[in-house]
C-alpha cells in the first residue's frame, strides 16, 4: 500500500522514498533509488525534499547515507505546521467573521481531532483540562507546554502512563460505560471536544455551545475522580 504523504505538502515521490526508508533502513542515495524503483536523479530530489521537511537526516560520511526521522517525530512536526497554519488562518478570519455564534462540528478522524485540540490549546487564556489515550501526549506535548510554562490552569489525565516531562498526567483507569477509550478536552470554558477511540478511529464532536462545553467539563470531573 503507498504511502500518501501529498496531503502534508510532500509529494508522491518523496512518500515511496519515505516509506522505503522506514521498511530498508538507512541506506545510500542509489540503494534508495533501486529499492524504490526510481531513477537516481528522482530519488535523491526526493531525499533532498525529505531532509529539507524533517522527515530524514544525512548521516556523516561518504557516500552519503540517508535515515529516515522516526514516525512519532514526523507526526509531531506535521501537526505543529498544521496547527500554526490553522491559527494564521483562524486569526485570518476571525478579522473578517461575524460575531461567534455556538458550534457543533462532528470529528470523524483522528488527525482531525487533534488538530482541533492543538488549536483551542494554543489559544488558551485561562485552562486547559485534557483526557486523552496516553499515545496522543508525545503529539499534543509541544501544543499543551505553552499553557503549562505560561502558568494557566492545566490538568491533564491519561488512560495509561504519561511522561511527558513539563507536567503531570494523572494515570486513570479504563471507564467500563465509556465507548472504547475517551478523548475529552475543554479550553477556558469556551470550546470542547468529546469523542471515543476505537481501534485508529475517532468519532465525536467538537463545539462552542455552552450545554455542551459544561457536559465535556462534567465529564473530565467525573472521570478524574478516579485518578
Amino acid at each position: 500500500m503507498p504511502l500518501d504523504l501529498t496531503p502534508f505538502g510532500f509529494t508522491p515521490t518523496e512518500g515511496v522514498v519515505y516509506k522505503v526508508l522506514l521498511r530498508d533502513g538507512p541506506g545510500t542515495g542509489y540503494a534508495i533509488a533501486r529499492a524504490a524503483g526510481l531513477a537516481r536523479a528522482n530519488a535523491y530530489s526526493a531525499l533532498e525534499g525529505l531532509t529539507g521537511k524533517g522527515a530524514a537526516r544525512v548521516e556523516a560520511g561518504r557516500p552519503k547515507r540517508y535515515r529516515p526521522e522516526p514516525p512519532a517525530a514526523l507526526l509531531a512536526r506535521i501537526a505543529s505546521d498544521h496547527g500554526q497554519a490553522l491559527s494564521r488562518l483562524t486569526t485570518e478570519l476571525e478579522a473578517l467573521a461575524a460575531p461567534p455564534t455556538p458550534t457543533l462540528v462532528e470529528i470523524t478522524s483522528s488527525r482531525g481531532a487533534l488538530q482541533l485540540i492543538q488549536h483551542d490549546v494554543a489559544r488558551a487564556v485561562a485552562s486547559v483540562e485534557l483526557l486523552a489515550p496516553a499515545e496522543a501526549f508525545p503529539l499534543l506535548g509541544p501544543a499543551l507546554r505553552r499553557p503549562v510554562l505560561a502558568g494557566l490552569d492545566v490538568r491533564l489525565y491519561s488512560v495509561g502512563p504519561v511522561d511527558l516531562g513539563f507536567a503531570s498526567v494523572a494515570e486513570l483507569p479504563a471507564p467500563d460505560d465509556w465507548p472504547g477509550v475517551p478523548l475529552v478536552c475543554v479550553v477556558d470554558a469556551r470550546a470542547a471536544l468529546l469523542a471515543t477511540r476505537q481501534g485508529n478511529e475517532v468519532t465525536g464532536h467538537w463545539g462552542t455551545a455552552p450545554a455542551f462545553v459544561a457536559a465535556a467539563r462534567l465529564t473530565i470531573d467525573v472521570l478524574g475522580r478516579t485518578a
